[in-house]
């Protein structure tokens, strides 16, 4: 399959699906999908990066490899979007030990900046959550932040911390 073109066929949750089927578990296709992010021209990298969001739902393992780049390159995105679905996929990998500081500290900061979306909030709210598994010490400072955030969001920010408040409680 040519990617390039059928991402330009359409945006849309079934050409994800098409594209992701695809792929399939072969890592060299999924390559062509990162290539695609960080070396192709609007609209494509936001497209593209979708398909990755997906494949790491369906086979984590082939995004696994590409974990140290998207957590060093996640910052430099100007598209919500890709980052967006970076974030996603980043919330169903295992991160490896020496990134975890980075991609937790890259979160704070987007969690607590004034023009990040509330997607990219959200995802980076679950994204610590997720690390208060292994660093309980963090439980104090995603409350702190999240309280912070509360009066300057919307309901979705609200809908999550509520379900993280609660998660971070059977901790």
């Amino acid at each position: 399959m040519n990617y390039e073109e059928q991402l330009l066929v359409e945006h849309s949750r079934n050409n994800t699906d098409l594209i992701t089927k695809a792929i399939g578990g072969n890592a060299k296709e999924f390559k062509k999908i990162i290539d695609i992010v960080y070396k192709g021209k609007a609209p494509l990298p936001q497209r593209a990066s979708w398909i990755i969001s997906s494949v790491s739902e369906k086979h984590p393992e082939l995004v696994s490899p590409y974990v140290p780049q998207l957590i060093d390159t996640v910052k430099s995105f100007k598209i919500d979007g890709i980052k967006r679905n970076i974030q996603n996929a980043l919330t169903k990998q295992i991160i490896p030990e020496e990134y975890q500081g980075k991609l937790i500290d890259i979160c704070f900061e987007f969690m607590l900046a004034s023009k990040e979306t509330v997607a990219v909030k959200v995802l980076s709210m679950q994204i610590i959550a997720n690390h208060c598994k292994l660093y309980p010490e963090l439980i104090p400072e995603l409350k702190a932040a999240i309280d912070d955030q509360l009066p300057k969001t919307t309901a979705a920010f609200h809908a999550r911390a509520r379900h993280v408040i609660k998660d971070l409680h059977q901790l």
